[in-house]
């Protein structure tokens, strides 16, 4: 059987109150999103500006500042942020009071060593704090390799001495038509067999983020950002049939099996190949099925559901 090509970046908490007193001033914050150029970074960036923060204070980081032209034209300075260049983060990190870690994207122990770098840099440059992209489930004994990644890097912020705020990312419904692609004749395979996850799109996140960013409170707080509504794969399938009123299979296949399909359909390396297979078989765990109510708390709404995202995103 010819299975559909599934590429996408994962990049991939207790209830809490949050904070609605009065918030301190933001005036004069220097606030640098990392990953500036990705998906989930430019949509912070936009965020900030569309919410009232002046881009005078948002700097872009990226590791090819040539790429961010149009954030250029809207007055966000740019900086190069390479995380495996030490010396371009004590450059780009200078005057920063507040940085935007977004999780990086290379194997598990690159990944590790560029997290730490970056935090080394924020130590040594004077940041204040440190809000971190981490991931909804950081079980370090999780199929999905990159959980090691977060929990490492939840560590070392707990370590640095700065203060932080980690955000707990659910699993991107934005991803979902990458790997529905073909559906309409192939069905959807993953190594997922019932276990569900809270999808949420980058846009309520970056929402969340820019709530985090500019607003007081935060700093020690770990919020765990997800839907409102669970789907395994499968559902994810009958939605399709629902709305498409034409059967959609779900195969379930081993994760090795899929994880080789990845790579012959694609051309991705192993590494991530392996690394999305395993997030398919973590489903089954039950960790990405969380609603803490961190999200609604702090934005005052629920997130999209993912129903609706995918409905959106595939123009069903």
């Amino acid at each position: 059987m010819t299975l559909p090509a599934f590429i996408y970046i994962l990049r991939i908490g207790n209830m809490r109150p949050i904070p609605s007193g009065p918030q301190p001033p933001q005036e004069h914050i220097m606030i640098l999103i990392t990953g500036a150029t990705g998906q989930l970074g430019n949509a912070v960036i936009n965020t900030l500006i569309e919410s009232g923060t002046p881009a005078a204070q948002i700097v872009a980081g990226t590791r090819k500042p040539d790429a961010a032209a149009a954030l250029e034209a809207k007055g966000v300075q740019l900086r190069k942020a390479d995380y495996a260049d030490p010396a371009s983060l004590d450059a780009a990190f200078n005057g920063i009071d507040t940085l935007y870690l977004v999780s990086g994207d290379a194997p598990i122990d690159v990944r590790i060593e560029h997290h730490r770098n970056a935090i080394a840099a924020a130590v040594r440059n004077g940041v204040k704090r440190i809000v971190y992209t981490s991931f909804v489930d950081t079980a370090e004994d999780s199929p999905f390799g990159f959980a090691r990644i977060h929990a490492d890097t939840e560590r070392t912020l707990a370590e640095s001495g700065l203060e932080f705020t980690i955000l707990r990312h659910g699993v991107y419904a934005d991803i979902l038509p990458a790997f529905l692609n073909g559906y309409a004749e192939r069905g959807v395979a993953s190594p997922n067999q019932h276990g569900k996850a809270r999808f949420i799109r980058r846009a309520d996140l970056a929402a969340a983020a820019a709530k985090v960013l500019t607003t007081g409170g935060h700093p020690g707080k770990t919020y765990t950002l997800t839907g409102p509504t669970a789907l395994n794969m499968a559902d994810i399938a009958a939605v399709l049939e629902t709305r498409t009123g034409k059967p959609v299979a779900y195969h379930s296949l081993p994760t090795s099996d899929y994880a080789s399909i990845l790579v012959k359909a694609t051309g991705m390396p192993q590494w991530l190949a392996d690394a999305l297979a395993g997030m398919f078989a973590a489903m089954d765990r039950g960790g990405y099925d969380i609603q803490t109510g961190d999200f609604a708390r702090l934005l005052g709404r629920d997130a999209m559901p993912v129903e609706a995202a995918l409905v959106a995103q595939l123009g069903l």
